[in-house]
Formats: structure tokens, C-alpha cells, sequence
């Protein structure tokens, strides 16, 4: 029979794995996070942009 304190353990010992495998990665996953966002926001931009001047040529810029 499985009792509630089995099920806590086994909670936070999978805890304590994930976090030995992300002290194992270091920053690695934070600099790709932080690549992603920026190519993302840059992307934005460069569509905004394009929409912009779009919207101007039409005169439908506000």
C-alpha cells in the first residue's frame, strides 16, 4: 500500500534530481532562454517596422 509519506518522498527526491541535473547545466539554459527572447523581440521589431511603413505608404498611419 502506497501511504501519503511515500508520495512526498518520492516528490522530493525527484526534486533533488532535477535540481542536481540543473546545477550539472549551469547558465547553459539561461543563455538559451535569454537568445530565443532576444531574437524574438528583435523579430518584433523588424515586423513593426515593416508594418509601419507599410501603413504610411497606404496613409493609414495614426
Amino acid at each position: 500500500m502506497i501511504t501519503m509519506t511515500d508520495v512526498f518522498y518520492g516528490i522530493g527526491n525527484f526534486c533533488q534530481w532535477i535540481f542536481k541535473g540543473m546545477k550539472v547545466l549551469g547558465h547553459g539554459p539561461n543563455i538559451i532562454m535569454w537568445a530565443i527572447i532576444v531574437f524574438l523581440i528583435g523579430y518584433q521589431v523588424v515586423r513593426m517596422m515593416k508594418e509601419n511603413k507599410e501603413a504610411e505608404r497606404n496613409g493609414t498611419l495614426k
